[in-house]
């Protein structure tokens, strides 16, 4: 037999030795290899799976789009006080909001925004922002709304009083503030340190000084007046207790009130009140006073 001959049975014998000792494993392999119909299934559910993932994926990408355009709130409380009442809270932001005499706030904490609705009364803000300038880029806005007008925070102390549905007052104690019309187009006001703006229904007035002193003095217990009318002086008395009083003489009204008093004694200022000006003050009842010229 030739080499050619030799090479040939050699490599024919070890094809079959390969076979026939695969042939005892059939029986153990040959289950556990997939057949067609099963490989293109599971190729297509890798793909469905696939796509369900992406489709996961953009549904919460939507859900949260749609939660930081809806802007939800996810905590709501309010506070009021009674007649002679004050009160203060402090937000978990560390803001402070402190309430005058029969005044009611509603705060609602929002996923992009801190939204304070002054419903009645008068209050102050202490607005916290974060110390680093970059960090105040992603703070919550902070917005105030009372009766018809809008007021929203840039870095400030203010004081909102509201005596009518539809109208209100805001002073800048420190920092600076815009104030608009609700839904209006006009562009914002600012104000900033020691000025003052009110509104009439849907018109606002132009920016005036004020005095500090005598906007916050409810704040430590305290009325200050400053050219007041008596008529003014006295309705802001009664802010903080029940009590009536007669003015008898017309020109009375033009009487100018000055000076500090304790917000819960009204009837200091009445006793007093004959000693600073020509009139005369008679109580007539428990809670009810007349005044009237000399």
């Amino acid at each position: 037999m030739d080499h050619k001959k030799l090479s040939r049975h050699a490599k024919a014998h070890s094809l079959h030795d390969i076979q026939r000792m695969l042939a005892s494993f059939e029986d153990d392999i040959l289950p556990n290899i997939a057949s067609k119909d099963e490989i293109l299934h599971r190729a297509r559910q890798r793909q469905l799976k696939k796509k369900a993932a992406g489709a996961s994926a953009l549904a919460l990408c939507g859900l949260l789009l749609g939660a930081y355009c809806y802007n939800p709130a996810y905590q709501q409380y309010e506070l009021a006080t009674a007649r002679g009442e004050q009160a203060s809270i402090r937000l978990r932001d560390g803001s402070q909001i402190m309430l005058n005499t029969d005044s009611h706030v509603q705060v609602q904490e929002r996923l992009r925004s801190r939204e304070i609705t002054l419903s009645r009364g008068e209050a102050g803000f202490h607005v916290a922002h974060a110390e680093h300038p970059l960090l105040r880029r992603f703070e919550r806005s902070f917005q105030v709304s009372a009766g018809e007008m809008l007021i929203i925070d840039i870095g400030t102390v203010f004081n909102v009083q509201k005596p009518s549905a539809a109208d209100a007052s805001v002073t800048v104690l420190d920092g600076e503030i815009a104030v608009g019309i609700k839904g209006a187009e006009a562009p914002m006001i600012h104000l900033t340190k020691g000025q003052s703006l009110s509104n009439q229904q849907r018109r606002l007035s132009a920016p005036a000084l004020a005095n500090l002193d005598a906007v916050q003095a409810w704040q430590t217990g305290h009325i200050v007046f400053d050219r007041t009318p008596l008529p003014a002086a006295l309705k802001n008395f009664q802010r903080y207790a029940d009590f009536n009083v007669q003015i008898q003489d017309a020109e009375l009204k033009d009487l100018q009130i000055n000076g500090q008093f304790k917000i819960h004694n009204y009837q200091h200022f009445m006793q007093i009140l004959p000693y600073v000006a020509a009139v005369r003050v008679e109580q007539t009842a428990a809670k009810e006073w007349k005044i009237a010229k000399k």
